[in-house]
């Protein structure tokens, strides 16, 4: 997830330099929220969602295990819409292969963009 590296980056911060629960929203408009958030030493979040009925309704979330060399690899998938869970701590292909597209349509809405402009006008999360 090259995009959501480079959106840490904008905020000047990493995934190994975040604390657990440190998270970062960017807001593009036109799309959903994205949420960035490191929920344990191990495991970052990266999620779009959208509310129904006062719900958080993920759209879709993506827990990836950070290894000792750095890589990602998607152990936890939610998508509310489509009434999708899964979990498995060795990794999920689908998951991994489905987080190549969304890292690239994120790049392609702007949200690199929307975190550099929002960190530049002071918005930390």
């Amino acid at each position: 997830m090259n995009t959501i590296k480079e959106i840490l980056e904008a905020y000047g911060t990493s995934v190994e330099e975040m604390d657990v629960n440190e998270h970062y929203l960017i807001e593009v408009d036109g799309y959903e929220p994205l949420a960035i958030e490191k929920v344990r030493e191990d495991i970052i979040s990266v999620e779009q969602y959208y509310t129904q009925r006062m719900d958080r309704m993920s759209d879709p979330e993506i827990r990836f295990k950070i290894g000792d060399a750095g890589e990602w690899t998607a152990v936890e998938y939610t998508d509310h819409g489509m009434n999708v869970y899964q979990r498995d701590e060795r990794g999920l292909r689908s998951a991994n292969e489905f987080a190549i597209k969304w890292d690239r349509n994120l790049r392609d809405q702007g949200f690199i963009d929307a975190a550099y402009a929002d960190a530049r006008n002071g918005g930390e999360q």
